[in-house]
């Protein structure tokens, strides 16, 4: 009977003690209910935006503003596979960036030659980046979407089969479209649309003849025209 007796009055005052304990809690209290207040948009931080990988950026059609200057370094992939190597360096400041990039030992026959000519190829042309070189300026237009302006000098060394090396330079000045995702923090990657056209040559005529075993071919100076590239890199504000 005790036994019994203490079996129920136990829970029926556990149960009489929540009630009153619930029933004490203060009234919940806070800030104002979003749609009450004002607030305003934070500013477009390196360190605060991500893709959706890490979701903290979503999709916006105004242009991506950076309250504070930003500073970013960037590798290129595509020199990479190109046999060798080539880091950018930005600051971008509200809309606009700057950019000066280098690149170095870029073997343009590599991947089956993709990057030259077809007449280049035909010829069996060796043909030899030691640096290309230059900068840009552009502003942002879509969320992080941008474009520029790039001004560029390249360097090249080109010889026929079983030939003499022969050396020239050319200029180029053409546009970049690019869009930048956030994947971390400040870590991103860069999808870069490119067209750099010569617009001059340290050659005459824009042409070299380049001897080799098989006789001389005429060889007209390399232009990279339309191509693409995707860089890794990471910014961080000033």
């Amino acid at each position: 009977m005790i036994r019994t007796t203490i079996a129920v009055t136990i829970p029926a005052l556990l149960l009489v003690t929540a009630a009153n304990a619930f029933a004490a809690l203060p009234e919940p209290t806070g800030p104002p209910a979003l749609e009450e207040a004002a607030i305003a948009p934070p500013a477009t931080s390196s360190e605060a935006q991500g893709f959706d990988l890490f979701p903290s950026h979503h999709f916006q059609w105004a242009p991506s503003d950076a309250k504070n200057a930003q500073v970013g370094v960037n590798f290129g992939l595509l020199q990479l596979a190109l046999g060798g190597f080539n880091v950018a360096a930005e600051l971008r400041y509200r809309r606009f960036w700057f950019e000066y990039s280098h690149g170095m030992d870029l073997k343009l026959n590599n991947l089956g030659g993709f990057s030259m000519t077809q007449t280049e190829r035909d010829q069996n042309l060796r043909v030899f980046v030691p640096y290309t070189t230059g900068f840009g300026v552009g502003v942002t237009l879509v969320d992080e979407l941008w474009l520029g302006v790039e001004f560029k000098t390249h360097r090249y060394e080109v010889n026929a089969p079983g030939g003499p090396v022969s050396s020239y330079q050319t200029y180029s000045i053409g546009p970049v479209l690019g869009y930048k995702a956030f994947l971390w923090k400040g870590l991103f990657t860069d999808a870069y649309l490119r067209y750099w056209p010569n617009v001059a040559s340290s050659l005459d005529d824009n042409k070299i003849a380049l001897q080799g075993t098989d006789g001389t071919v005429s060889h007209a100076a390399h232009d990279f025209g339309v191509f693409a590239n995707v860089s890794v890199g990471y910014a961080f504000d000033l």
